[in-house]
């Protein structure tokens, strides 16, 4: 009976302790989630690294990222960031076919425990991936010639520090390659030269390989460049006939293109060329202005010719007038507008012009070719200093070619009582003083 009852208070107060253990981790995580609550939180954009192993190599193209969400007590969630999260495929034990491989994700943050714990998701878990077995080849290199050397220069067989690279792929990608070539442009280049080369895979039919690994991927090329002794480059000039230039004009500036050109031949024959090649004679006779024409250069010999076959340069010859400043003294100054019964008086009656222009014009003014004029138009009674207006009656000269010394004349406008009365129409007339 006692040990009946012992036991009936002992069970008792285990489930006694229980109950309370119960209630206060209940108390406990009502408390601690109040404070720092449990809640979920979406990266997306998460890369996916890919572990690959030495056999196979990926063929198709499988996505590179995935969404990520995290769970957790709201103050770990909210200080994570996306670069603490690695999502990785591990394909290291797979072989060739097509495989469905799930996708692992971690946060790695050193100085917080049990993160791992908090990846909830990963959207896509699994994704497909073909492999291919993994193979390698040795291809020979080949060096082309994107550009030739200048005209006048030859290169000779481009020499390529090693002979044999090897590819590496998916075997169906290695087994299209023919060939590893890498391209050479020269069209700069007058003395020997060594570069690196970037290489890459081609097939047949001379197109890129993509897909596939070369070793070494750039090869250090020589290549000799010397001068051709058949052909020479030469200096030219036009051949401007300066004396059957016009009377009164001047050649102001010529340019021509091309200044150079290379010419072909023997080279005992190029030896005896000049430094400098003319044009066709080019007359400027009757030309008054400029103008472009195109004239051939003048071989010594019909056995030497101009590479291209244009032995033509284009010659841009610029001419003008020569300008010159005349003085013409002892011209009347006329004058129009006057009011009927109205009297002038312009001092002084002549002037003198400077006309600056042409030559061929200028020299041939009279002073009968220059009129100047006073316009009296409108004016009263009274005294004015005017500027003249100028008009030139022969050739395409203008007033802006002319200056007039005196620049201004004075005028006196009289009207007809002045006249009779005697009065000046300028003295000052004090009224109510008897003389």
């Amino acid at each position: 009976m006692i040990r009946r009852m012992m036991r009936s208070e002992m069970a008792g107060n285990l489930l006694w302790l229980t109950v309370s253990a119960l209630l206060a981790t209940a108390v406990w995580y009502i408390a601690v989630t109040s404070a720092d609550p449990i809640r979920q939180r979406r990266f997306i954009g998460i890369p996916i690294q890919y572990i690959s192993g030495n056999s196979a190599v990926v063929t198709n193209s499988p996505t590179r990222t995935v969404e990520v969400t995290i769970q957790g007590s709201q103050s770990v969630v909210s200080s994570q960031l996306a670069n603490n999260i690695l999502v990785r495929a591990d394909l290291s034990q797979l072989g060739p076919g097509t495989h469905l491989v799930p996708l692992k994700a971690d946060i790695v943050q050193s100085n917080i425990g049990g993160l791992r714990r908090l990846v909830s998701q990963v959207d896509p878990a699994r994704i497909p991936v073909e492999l291919e077995q993994r193979v390698s080849q040795e291809n020979r290199i080949i060096i082309e010639l994107s550009e030739a050397p200048p005209v006048g220069f030859r290169n000779d067989e481009p020499a390529p520090n090693i002979e044999q690279v090897i590819v590496s792929g998916a075997a169906s990608r290695v087994s299209q390659v023919v060939a590893v070539r890498g391209e050479l442009d020269l069209s700069a280049s007058r003395n020997p030269i060594e570069v690196d080369l970037r290489l890459r895979a081609v097939d047949a039919d001379g197109k890129r390989v993509d897909g596939v690994e070369l070793e070494p991927q750039t090869a250090s090329v020589s290549v000799n460049i010397t001068r051709r002794d058949d052909i020479r480059q030469i200096a030219v000039r036009p051949n401007v006939l300066l004396k059957t230039l016009p009377e009164g004009f001047t050649l102001k500036n010529q340019s021509y293109d091309p200044e150079s050109l290379f010419v072909s031949g023997a080279p005992e024959q190029l030896a005896k060329i000049a430094d400098t090649l003319l044009t066709a004679p080019i007359s400027l006779a009757d030309r008054e202005e400029g103008f472009v024409t195109s004239v051939p250069i003048q071989l010594p010999d019909e056995e030497l010719f101009v590479m291209g076959g244009d032995s033509n340069i284009t010659v841009s010859i610029e001419i003008i007038p020569i300008v010159v400043s005349r003085q013409i003294d002892s011209i009347d100054v006329g004058q129009i507008g006057l009011a009927e019964d109205y009297a002038v008086s312009i001092v002084p009656t002549t002037v003198s012009a400077i006309i600056t222009g042409p030559v061929v014009q200028v020299e041939a003014l009279k002073p009968e070719d220059i009129q100047v004029i006073v316009d009296l138009h409108g004016l009263a009674p009274g005294v004015y200093d005017i500027s003249p207006s100028i008009s030139i009656t022969q050739g395409d000269l203008s007033e802006d070619n002319v200056s007039l010394s005196p620049a201004e004349v004075n005028v006196e406008v009289t009207s007809p009582e002045a006249s009779e009365s005697g009065d000046d129409p300028l003295d000052p007339v004090d009224e109510g003083v008897s003389s």
